[in-house]
Formats: structure tokens, C-alpha cells, sequence
């Protein structure tokens, strides 16, 4: 399909000119001038013109650029089939931002050095920029002949996504740089980049209605604290009887605990594209934040994103889940697709964004009053500004010894 690519409107008005595709249905007629080889071969012609029709100079310049054009083109195709290679990680997940260790195992077949070998389209996808040519995420200088090499080598990817996203080639344009012979890498492993994940303090004020080993709430129970006295039950424990108010009242009354609760929380994220493939990041930054910090044994969660809706697992399953999930949104979004509204019997958390691409975390109970604070939530994060900060305080209530000391 062809593209019209033109600069902002608030660059210059000679730069958007020179810049600007007038003509994109002929790019295909003229797309093997973007290898520098295409203006060699022009070269070469213009120049067996000139040694039939004007002066014998041309044929010795045509001799030399098809030199050039032969040694450029077959040195290279020879180089990226000589050798065997493979690419794996050494963690099959990394988050972004954090340092990736990758293993490169080279074999040149050849008895002769090869240079110049690199490998694109692996793990080379930016969150900043989106058209622009990006480094090789390998780039070997030299491999000797008849020899395995192995490389280890870090590098930290600053954009969430399941690599490679498409085929991992093994490039070389060694010597002259006018032709990029490729071959598809076949023995690559996977890897997924997780969002960044910050670190929120405390936990949300949540109250269940599930009983739990862990958690807060009011709920009938026998290892809680003191909420009242009720009349005996068939199958209560006799230890349980509060003497005194059986002789009050002339039957026997059981004292009631409380129990910690379960919550059932309705994760929503809103997954909308924007013009810049950068705020979507930020929000899925906060969603991938506050879903680590919401994921507990005692908290039953639901991750919506889009139309797919994810029940998550407990323990470190789970948490790959969300992230896996979180991992897979495409780079630009699903377009102005709305997010479906909550279900009525869980507390819901809403992650959504302002037009100018400010995040919005909204937690509210089903049956809470919103003319009412202390039944909902709404916290905005601005994108021009730390996130980390900003989420460290997202939570009005911090539950820890220490920190509240």
C-alpha cells in the first residue's frame, strides 16, 4: 500500500518541500534507488553510453564500476551463507528498561575472516522513534575462518513487545556498503519484554465480600476482632458463648468475629491509540504498576483489555499472565475502540487517558455513591512528569509499619 509521508506542519516551509512525497504511487518504480548499488548500475550505463558514442573512457569506467558492483554484491551473499548462527536470551522476559543479557553463537565455514556480519530486526523496535532505520541489535567487526565464536552482550529495550515481531535477519554490506545481502536467522529464541513496572506504596483500600486467609473486611468469622454478639447457631464452637450476655438474656449468645475478605477487582484498560506511540506506553506502564501491586492471593482480579477479558491466575503465573497480556497490545493501540463499562458486582479500576494524554486511574466500589469521596477513587498522572513519583503516592492509604512510623 503506499504512504504519503510529509513533515508537521510547523517545520519550515522549504524543508516540508524537499521532504514531502508528491508522487507516492511511483515509489515503486524507482525503490531500487534506495540501495546505493541502483545508482552504481545507473552509473554503469551512463557510462557504456559514453564509450559507444563519445570516447573509450567509458568502457574503462564501466569496467570499474562493474567491478565495484560484482565485488559488492557477491562478497556480501556469500558472507551471510557461509556462517551458522543462532540468538537466544539468557531470561525468556525482561521488563523494559532493564538490562538484557543475549547470547550469539557465530560458525564461519570459511577458512577466510568475514566482516561486517550483523543481525537486525530482533530486538530492535524503539518506543521514541517509529520510522527512522535503528541500530543492528548485533554487529560483529570480524569472525575468524573455520572457527564457533560465542558473544555475550546486554542491551536495554525501552519498548514492551513479544521479539522478534517479525523475521530476525543476519545482514552484511561489507566492503562497500552499496548492497545489504539478508538471510533469515532461523535458530532464534523468543523473547517478551514486559512493561516497566514502578513501585506503588501500601495497598488500595479494598473491601470483599469472599472469605480469605488474607485480606480486610467485616465478614462473619472466628480469628477476627471483636464486631458483636448474636444469638447460637447450630455448629458453633462452645468456646465461642459469651457467658455474661447468656445469663443477660436468658439464652445462649455466641460472640461474633470478624474475617479478612477476598476482593473481587475489575482491572479496565484502555488500550485506544494515539498519535504518539509513546503516551499508550505510559499508560500501559501505570496498568502493568497497578496490577503487580493489586496481585495477592487474597484478591481475586480480572484483567480487561479491549474486548479480551483475563482471569488471573494466583502466584507468579498470574503475574506473568498480566504482563504477557500487557506485552501483547499492539504499538499503536486498537484504534477508538471504547472500553467496555464494568460489571456491577466487583470493585472496578478504570486506566484511561485525557486527550492530552494524561492518565486516569478511577477505583470505585458497585453499589458506592460517586457525589461521595470516600466510596471511589480518581487519581490523574500527568505524562510530562515522572511516573515513578507519581505512583509511589497513588494510593491515599499506606499500610506500612514503616513507612507510616
Amino acid at each position: 500500500m503506499d504512504t504519503f509521508h510529509e513533515l508537521s506542519g510547523g517545520k519550515h516551509w522549504a524543508a516540508r518541500l524537499l521532504t514531502t512525497d508528491f508522487c507516492p504511487s511511483a515509489n515503486r518504480f524507482v525503490y531500487w534507488l534506495k540501495e546505493p548499488v541502483g545508482w552504481f548500475v545507473l552509473a554503469t550505463f551512463a557510462s557504456v553510453i559514453i564509450g559507444l558514442y563519445f570516447a573509450p573512457i567509458g568502457w574503462t569506467m564501466a569496467a570499474a564500476l562493474g567491478s565495484v558492483i560484482v565485488v559488492g554484491m557477491l562478497w556480501p551473499a556469500i558472507a551471510v551463507r557461509a556462517v551458522a548462527c543462532s540468538l537466544k536470551p539468557i531470561e525468556p522476559q525482561v521488563h523494559e528498561f532493564d538490562p538484557c543479557e543475549l547470547q550469539f553463537s557465530i560458525r564461519n565455514w570459511l577458512p577466510i575472516p568475514l566482516w561486517g556480519l550483523s543481525v537486525e530486526g530482533f530486538l530492535d523496535r524503539s518506543c521514541d522513534f517509529v520510522d527512522n532505520e535503528k541500530l543492528p541489535t548485533v554487529a560483529l567487526a570480524f569472525v575468524r575462518g573455520l572457527t564457533t565464536s560465542n558473544y555475550r552482550f546486554s542491551i536495554q529495550p525501552d519498548f514492551r513487545g513479544c521479539y522478534p515481531d517479525g523475521d530476525a535477519m543476519l545482514t552484511c554490506s561489507f566492503p562497500f556498503g552499496i548492497w545489504t545481502a539478508k538471510r533469515k536467522l532461523e535458530d532464534v529464541t523468543p523473547i517478551t519484554v514486559w512493561p516497566k513496572v514502578y513501585s506503588i506504596n501500601g495497598e488500595a483500600l479494598l473491601a470483599g465480600r469472599n472469605a480469605a486467609e488474607l485480606g480486610d473486611g467485616e465478614r462473619s468469622g472466628r480469628s477476627g476482632n471483636f464486631i458483636g454478639i448474636r444469638e447460637y447457631r447450630n455448629g458453633d464452637n462452645l468456646r465461642e458463648v459469651n457467658w455474661i450476655a447468656t445469663a443477660r438474656y436468658g439464652e445462649l449468645v455466641v460472640t461474633e468475629r470478624s474475617a479478612p475478605q477476598s476482593c473481587n477487582v475489575e482491572v479496565i484498560v484502555d488500550i485506544g491509540a494515539f498519535e504518539e506511540r509513546q503516551l499508550l506506553a505510559k499508560r500501559i506502564r501505570v496498568a502493568a504498576s497497578v496490577l503487580a501491586n493489586l496481585h495477592h492471593p487474597s484478591v481475586s482480579l480480572t484483567l480487561r483489555l479491549g474486548k479480551q477479558v483475563i482471569e488471573v491466575m494466583r502466584g507468579r503465573n498470574g503475574f506473568v499472565q498480566m504482563m504477557d497480556a500487557l506485552a501483547r497490545v499492539p504499538a499503536e493501540g486498537l484504534g477508538d475502540e471504547v472500553p467496555q463499562p464494568p460489571l456491577k458486582d466487583r470493585l472496578s479500576i478504570t486506566i484511561s487517558s485525557k486527550q492530552n494524554g494524561d492518565i486516569v486511574v478511577c477505583a470505585a466500589e458497585p453499589d458506592a455513591n460517586r457525589r461521595f469521596s470516600q466510596d471511589h477513587m480518581h487519581r490523574r498522572i500527568a505524562a510530562d512528569q515522572d511516573l515513578e513519583v507519581q505512583l509511589l503516592a497513588l494510593w491515599p492509604e499506606v499500610r506500612d509499619a514503616n513507612l507510616v512510623a
